[in-house]
């Protein structure tokens, strides 16, 4: 009697098998998965150490600045206006004969104003007319012609002599910071060198570097012989002294250190 064969079928229908499919592909997902850990170590904070350091000098002034004026008083306007520029005019030309540059007298003020006068008497203002100021700056680089400059403008007309002071030209107060930087920047890395050392640790790099700027005029100090002023009069004597211009530079730096 011939054996048969019974062959055992599975009805699996198109949902289940996507089911098993799924599975199958979960699982060998997780199972072949490398498993990966990541992590990063922060940094223990920097240490810093900050210093600072400044340079200093005091530097013969190069540049002098006066500032003058002619005042002129009168009834008619037009006319005051013509004998005040007349003497700007005679100052000018003979600034420019002590060597003034015509570009370096420059105006820098005019006013023309009602003229009044307190009358005690009267207990009030009296009108006089008109006041014309025209004023202007004279700019030298001698400086040994400041007494000069006064004295001249005084006898060719001005009658107000407002501000006088030294200080250094451009070129020069350039490259006197620029001296003075460098001698404070390296000032603060020695002090930050020895600072660490003394501490026991190294010093690492330059982390931030701060400048700073310091510049101080004189004062000028000038007086006349003469109270009293005219024209053609003989000329007074104008003495005039100024002192050193100051001039300074800061810096300030942070180093990291470690140790």
């Amino acid at each position: 009697m011939a054996e048969k064969n019974q062959a055992f079928t599975v009805d699996v229908t198109p949902m289940a098998f996507a089911v098993v499919i799924a599975a199958l592909l979960f699982s060998g997902a997780f199972y072949f998965s490398p498993s990966k850990t990541t992590f990063t170590q922060s940094q223990p904070d920097s240490h810093m150490l900050s210093v600072s350091a400044d340079a200093n000098q005091e530097i013969t002034p190069d540049k002098v600045e006066v500032t003058l004026s002619v005042v002129s008083k009168g009834k008619d306007p037009a006319t005051i206006q013509t004998e005040n520029d007349a003497k700007l005019r005679q100052i000018k030309e003979n600034l420019m004969l002590l060597g003034v540059p015509e570009a370096n007298i420059k105006t820098v003020g005019y006013s023309l104003d009602r003229w009044q006068e307190y009358n005690k008497s009267r207990e009030a203002y009296d009108d006089m007319g008109y006041k014309l100021s025209n004023s202007i700056r004279v700019v030298s680089y001698d400086v040994s012609i400041a007494g000069a400059i006064v004295k001249t403008s005084v006898l060719n007309g001005a009658n107000d002599v407002s501000g006088i002071s030294f200080g250094l030209s451009d070129k020069l107060r350039e490259s006197t910071y620029r001296s003075l930087l460098q001698i404070a920047a390296s000032q603060a890395k020695d002090k930050a060198t020895t600072m660490a050392k003394a501490a026991g640790v190294s010093l690492l790099g330059l982390d931030s570097m701060n400048e700073g700027y310091s510049y101080v005029e004189p004062m000028a100090n000038y007086n006349y012989k003469s109270d009293s002023i005219s024209m053609g009069a003989a000329a007074s004597d104008v003495s005039i002294s100024a002192g050193m211009v100051k001039v300074s530079a800061s810096v300030s730096a942070t180093y990291g250190i470690a140790g």
